[in-house]
Order: structure tokens, then C-alpha cells, then sequence
């Protein structure tokens, strides 16, 4: 099988310590359990659901999924990750924005223009972010960028995204992940096997 993950920079293995891309990352795991699948890793620091970000335009997620599902066709199945950035407070972002940025991404994604040349539709599950790590609070970065809203928008992200992708009969996992102590928003290690572990489970089933 060929496997997509699509996400942010939890995805990319973002390394809160020092801004390097973690080695032990969950994609990697996944790679080194399933050798006969091709992984591949679309996972870039910033990403949206569909909100434009005035700092990158290449962020919104919406607008690069059809190239990426076109670079990469045919594939099988496809994980989407997103929602952390989405909840930042630059945006004006609540709960509900989540239900319909995945919405509005599934839209672009299951598009029939994309599959036109005869690739086949791959299957979509999509993972909901780990939750915030209130000990981010110390980090002023964060704090600014979140704030109590954005905790409180990333720590209840699933109602909002099933109800997102009820009219796709997409799936929404929750791998109860929660994001490392130094900023609260990027996972470490155990983040990064808790998810790679359910994400596991799934792919076994297919």
C-alpha cells in the first residue's frame, strides 16, 4: 500500500528542544513496522485546515491538498493531521472553525477532478491533533499564540471534526496524544509512539 500523511509540523517531527526535525518521529515508527508499505511524509510546520496565513501563503492546507494528492497518485490510503495551528489566536479561530476547515478540506480533497485520470479514491481517515500541554503556558511564545481559547479549542477537537466529515463517512481518530512540556503544542518522543501505536492498530485492519 502507499500510505499519505498529511499534516503540520507534528507531522515534519518538529523538536521543541531545538528546532531540529525529531529522528523517532510517529511516521518513522510506522515505516519501521509496516517495511513493505510506502510511507509518505507531507507533513509541513505552520499547516492549516483552510485558513490563510498572512505570513505563508503555502500553509492552508486546502489549497495544497489536490497537488499533493495528485504528486503522489495513486495512493491507497491517506491520514490527515491538522487543527493545531488553526486554533492560534491570530486567526479568531473557535471550535466550530475546525468542523468546518475539515469540511472544507475533504471537499478539495475528494474532489472527482483529481481522480479524473483514473486513480483511484484512496481511503481518508483523519487524526485529531494532540492536545495542548497546559505546561506550554510557560513558554510566552505559546501563551501568546494560544492562549486559554486555543487550549480549549485543541483539548475537545473530536465532536467538531466528526461533525466536519459526517457527509464523507470519514473516520476521526483520537489517539489521546498530548504535546510535550516545553512549548505544549509540538509531541515528543512518547507523543510521537502513542499516535504511531493507534495509527498502527488502523493500518493492521485494512
Amino acid at each position: 500500500m502507499k500510505i499519505l500523511f498529511y499534516g503540520d509540523s507534528n507531522t515534519w517531527g518538529y523538536d521543541a528542544k531545538d528546532a531540529s526535525r525529531q529522528k523517532n518521529r510517529f511516521t518513522q515508527f510506522i515505516k519501521q513496522e509496516f517495511s513493505q508499505h510506502e510511507i509518505i511524509e507531507e507533513g509541513l510546520c505552520g499547516r492549516t485546515l483552510c485558513l490563510d496565513d498572512p505570513y505563508d501563503e503555502d500553509r492552508n492546507g486546502t489549497k495544497m491538498i489536490s497537488m499533493v494528492l495528485k504528486t503522489h497518485a495513486p495512493i491507497d490510503v491517506v491520514f490527515i493531521m491538522l487543527g493545531t495551528n488553526d486554533a492560534k489566536r491570530q486567526f479568531s479561530t473557535n471550535s466550530i472553525s475546525l468542523e468546518k476547515g475539515i469540511r472544507t478540506l475533504l471537499y478539495k480533497a475528494l474532489n472527482p477532478e483529481i481522480y479524473r485520470d483514473g486513480s483511484k479514491v484512496p481511503q481518508f481517515f483523519v487524526v485529531c491533533p494532540p492536545k495542548m500541554n497546559r505546561d506550554g503556558f510557560n513558554n510566552e511564545r505559546t501563551k501568546e499564540n494560544f492562549g486559554d481559547a486555543g487550549f480549549e479549542i485543541l483539548n475537545n477537537t473530536k465532536p467538531y471534526l466528526e461533525k466536519g466529515c459526517r457527509d464523507f463517512d470519514v473516520e476521526v481518530i483520537d489517539t489521546h496524544a498530548i504535546a510535550g512540556s516545553i512549548d505544549g503544542i509540538h509531541m515528543d518522543e512518547s507523543g510521537h509512539k502513542q499516535v504511531a501505536d493507534v495509527l498502527i492498530s488502523v493500518i493492521q485492519e485494512l
